[in-house]
């Protein structure tokens, strides 16, 4: 595949299967799932486009023929690159890096969060780090405990408040030069999870706090809540 330098660029990960989402996913992609009358895919478009990004870089993997057919109709100047079904994402990552050229954000094909763009990448350029995570607070529903050896209870919160990554990053180009490639063919998420705890240990990675409104839809569950709130999140 011939190199495309674009400017303002997302890398969007389409490749997984969904297995959580159950019989949903046997005949779509899911990103395809719609919210109202749009697929998820395409409210993460629309909203992106008004954060001034317009070319997008696209990991394709499961049912990857469908969502590019869709996908075509919907953006210019992109790239399309199909890893197969087996790829995990970081090795997804790994196969379009001649195409970055500059900080790219990285989003989840399931995840949409009303971030600002701009504020996010001027923050990692700021703290000249090779990755930055977006980190979101959500409570826990339940009390946590710890305890010692003994058995004696030694610390107790009642629903604490606790951060999760919730699917966003920014990328430097060094990043590929920095990764070890002995976990790239690790399977799922596992490669690029080993990736940031390793930039984690030399100090290379920035977290951007975001607590406004997202959305995941990773189970058949976050979708109705997604259906339910979607006014929330979307402008159709």
């Amino acid at each position: 595949m011939k190199s495309k330098k674009l400017k303002n660029k997302m890398i969007i990960l389409c490749g997984g299967r969904g297995k959580r989402m159950g019989k949903i996913t046997d005949t779509i992609p899911k990103p395809l799932i719609k919210i109202k009358n749009k697929p998820i895919i395409e409210h993460k478009i629309r909203y992106y486009k008004t954060q001034g990004v317009q070319n997008f870089i696209f990991c394709l993997g499961y049912k990857s023929r469908q969502l590019k057919k869709f996908l075509l109709k919907k953006t210019i100047n992109s790239i399309y690159h199909d890893a197969g079904l087996h790829v995990g994402i970081l090795k997804r990552i790994f196969l379009v890096k001649e195409n970055i050229t500059d900080n790219t954000i990285i989003s989840y094909g399931d995840t949409l969060a009303k971030i600002n763009f701009k504020d996010l990448i001027k923050k990692h350029e700021s703290s000249k780090c090779l990755m930055t995570i977006v980190a979101a607070p959500i409570q826990n529903p339940f009390g946590l405990i710890n305890w010692d050896q003994k058995g004696k209870v030694v610390d107790f919160k009642e629903k604490p408040i606790l951060n999760h990554f919730i699917g966003y990053s920014v990328i430097n180009p060094n990043f590929f030069n920095k990764v070890n490639k002995r976990i790239m063919n690790l399977k799922n998420g596992k490669g690029i999870i080993e990736a940031i705890k390793y930039l984690i240990r030399i100090k290379q990675v920035n977290i951007y706090k975001f607590n406004k409104l997202q959305i995941t839809i990773n189970s058949q569950d976050e979708l109705k809540y997604a259906k339910l709130n979607y006014k929330k999140y979307f402008t159709l």
